[in-house]
């Protein structure tokens, strides 16, 4: 059994930060201290937790199978602490969250903002980044996704749907004319975000009828916001998130398309490693992000074609 615990906070500090300096720097200790401890544990463990060159710092396997047990181990610690202290105690310390680059913009900055305001002991470092993080070995204590949720030992709270809807520009529909079913996207410029599930195919579906249409175009993106802006310009059709294009459809900059058929659509969810949710501040932060959101998502109302 690990019998330093100094020792493993700071390999697992160093684990989510991926430096030494930076998790030295974090911890209060000098850059020596934290090699001895890691040094120290590796010697007990009798194993090697990283592999180390000049330019990058990375796990080995037996350095992620302990980093995830032991973010596990010290959030359930901090649970606990949390409520020795007393459920009604206000939250404390530094929350960690990562969500999608354009939620996180148009949407969580002001989120997050409120939330500051509400609770001054809580300091927040938000990252956004499309890609999906690992939220145990990159210390996340939230990390907001948008996607069907797969089986995982990560602890999840579902916000609501995330709707996706087919659009165009007046000026492209009037120079090309409007698809009047999924099959007719084959022969439109479509807009295409490289991070779905399947690339370049967008699914749909109509009483039970599905329909899985390969589509192509000028302009591909791993920015949603980039595609909905190029579609506002008259380049193609985008399949957009409403929580980006909701602005765009009430004003008329972006008319609806083929709403009689339902887009295969994910939902958003916040995802927690185990232990974490019962820490004040993760649980505060995810009731104000619920409450936040609303039950019908604030960016939806008005959209009556979602209806």
């Amino acid at each position: 059994m690990i019998r330093d615990l100094v020792s493993l906070r700071t390999f697992v500090t160093i684990a989510s930060q991926g430096s030494f300096a930076k998790a030295a720097d974090k911890l209060g200790i000098s850059r020596p201290l934290a090699t001895k401890h890691v040094a120290d544990l590796e010697k007990e463990l009798g194993a090697k937790l990283f592999n180390r060159t000049t330019r990058r710092l990375s796990l080995t396997e037996a350095g992620r199978t302990l980093s995830s047990t032991a973010s596990t181990l010290f959030g359930l610690l901090e649970g606990a602490e949390q409520d020795i202290r007393g459920a009604t105690a206000s939250p404390k310390g530094t929350l960690r969250i990562n969500a999608p680059m354009s939620f996180g913009v148009l949407h969580l900055s002001d989120i997050v903002s409120e939330f500051l305001c509400i609770y001054p002991d809580v300091d927040v470092e938000l990252t956004l980044d499309d890609r999906t993080v690992n939220v145990v070995e990159e210390g996340y204590d939230i990390a907001i996704r948008i996607r069907r949720l797969e089986d995982s030992t990560l602890l999840a709270r579902h916000l609501g749907p995330a709707r996706m809807i087919v659009c165009a520009s007046p000026a492209y529909l009037d120079a090309n004319g409007a698809p009047q079913s999924p099959t007719d996207l084959e022969q439109h410029q479509c807009l295409v975000y490289d991070y779905l599930a399947r690339r370049g195919t967008w699914s749909f579906d109509r009483n039970g009828e599905t329909e899985n249409v390969r589509v192509a175009g000028r302009l591909r993106s791993n920015n949603g916001e980039t595609l909905v802006k190029a579609a506002v310009a008259g380049v193609g059709v985008a399949l957009a998130p409403t929580f980006i294009a909701s602005d765009h459809l009430k004003s008329g900059a972006l008319i609806p398309l083929l709403c009689d058929w339902k887009v295969l659509e994910p939902s958003f969810y916040a995802v927690m490693p185990p232990g974490r949710i019962d820490v004040g501040k993760v649980r505060a932060f995810v009731d104000h992000l619920v409450s936040a959101v609303g039950n019908v998502p604030y960016w939806d109302r008005g959209l009556d074609f979602l209806d």
